[in-house]
């Protein structure tokens, strides 16, 4: 399942299962945006940039492997990989960096630069990049950025600079609901709205639960005037492409809410 975002940023999603026990303990709170009768996903998303070089940006889980690799055929036709950027070694994110190597050797695997656990991740053979670097595909343009808000300490965030896309990996996450697999998150019926957030963010960055609020929120309003992004396209959620200030005042919220619940999700 692949959807082009804008010119050269291909979208690719692994739905996942069902999952069931996070829809149930949703429904018991009484929340309303998964009503009972309806699956519930936890997407992992993957993303192409494509000029006149290619960068994948993650690589879906396991389960997905035949997906991204059917995927990445269908996008690049009979062109080859150029690079495969990991935003940090985690099953959803990197699961299928080997198996994207052997089908395209010539890749150059590209790794954050911050930490000091490269050889355990076997990622010492990895191109470095951090805040400042980027690179440039020859049309699209990938510039990297320190991960605010992470829950790995080796990890990267990225933008393209052209379509002024923010890709925060792991925060501005949220599931979706079946039917609503490779949609915007204008095209539902219903706006997306804080419980999806806060569902999905006091499980994954639970420790929102241990922060000082105040300067927190602060360092959301820093994100939003730093990066002023026209899109944002998290690891977990679906695209977003109208209205980003609303996001950002959304996760202002969702850190009150984790800070003051805790951790309210399950796994």
């Amino acid at each position: 399942m692949h959807r082009e975002i804008y010119p050269g940023i291909h979208w690719i999603q692994e739905c996942g299962p069902h999952r069931q026990g996070i829809a149930e303990a949703v429904q018991r709170r009484g929340e309303t945006w998964c009503p009972p009768g309806r699956e519930l996903h936890v997407p992992q998303n993957a993303y192409l940039l494509k000029g006149e070089r290619s960068l994948l940006f993650d690589t879906l889980s396991p389960m997905g492997g035949e997906l991204i690799l059917e995927a990445l055929e269908q996008i690049l036709e009979d062109r080859e990989l150029d690079y495969l950027l990991v935003s940090h070694p985690d099953v959803p994110h990197a699961g299928n960096t080997a198996r994207i190597l052997r089908r395209y050797p010539q890749a150059k695997l590209v790794a954050p630069r911050e930490g000091d656990t490269h050889g355990l991740y076997q990622l010492d053979g990895a191109l470095k990049v951090g805040p400042g670097d980027e690179i440039d595909l020859g049309g699209p343009v990938a510039r990297f950025h320190e991960a605010t808000f992470l829950d790995a300490a080796l990890h990267v965030w990225m933008t393209e600079e052209g379509s002024q896309t923010l890709f925060p990996v792991d925060w501005m996450g949220f599931p979706h609901l079946d039917g609503e697999c490779l949609r915007f998150a204008d095209e539902l019926e219903e706006e997306i709205d804080i419980g999806r957030l806060t569902e999905f963010h006091s499980r994954v960055l639970f420790w929102f639960q241990y922060v000082d609020v105040d300067v927190t929120r602060d360092v959301v309003d820093y994100l939003a005037r730093k990066f002023q992004p026209d899109r944002i396209a998290p690891a977990h959620g679906l695209v977003i492409r109208r209205d980003p200030e609303r996001y950002f005042e959304l996760m202002k919220e969702v850190v009150s809410r984790v800070a003051e619940s805790g951790r309210t999700g399950v796994l």
